[in-house]
């Protein structure tokens, strides 16, 4: 996972972020899946580019170890991202896949995942919320 981390940060010039919405239904819920995907997560919106100051807040959030329960029991709560961020440069490509149901973050790099962790940012969720200010659903998020 530190390596994910660090390819994510904001002094590495050459790696771009986007933000995507995902389909968090629960597994058979959600709508027929026919457009994109990640990691076999429906991508429900074009991708947003983030500006330098977004990915700034996003890359000090990341790096902050307070992010992070370090120990943590496991919730009872099946995997449901809301939110996918996807960092890229010309050889490496990171994706970090949040759920706000749970409270988690799970890492995938070069497509394979290579850590998750459960969070306690609400810094990550003012963010997202600034991010998709007409996604009723990321709004209502507390």
């Amino acid at each position: 996972m530190k390596k994910a981390i660090s390819t994510t940060s904001f002094a590495n010039a050459h790696m771009t972020c986007e933000a995507y919405r995902v389909d968090d239904s629960y597994p058979g819920e959600g709508k027929k899946q026919e457009g994109d995907s990640l990691h076999g997560y429906a991508i429900i919106s074009d991708a947003a580019a983030l500006n330098s100051d977004s990915r700034k807040e996003l890359s000090s959030i990341i790096e902050d170890h307070d992010t992070y329960f370090r120990h943590s029991i496991s919730i009872d709560c099946s995997f449901r991202p809301a939110v996918a961020f996807r960092f890229q440069d010309k050889k490496t490509n990171v994706d970090l896949l949040v759920c706000f149901s749970c409270n988690e973050l799970r890492y995938y790099l070069d497509g394979k995942v290579v850590g998750q962790s459960y969070f306690k940012s609400q810094e990550l969720r003012a963010l997202v919320k600034k991010l998709f200010p007409t996604d009723r659903q990321i709004q209502s998020l507390k």
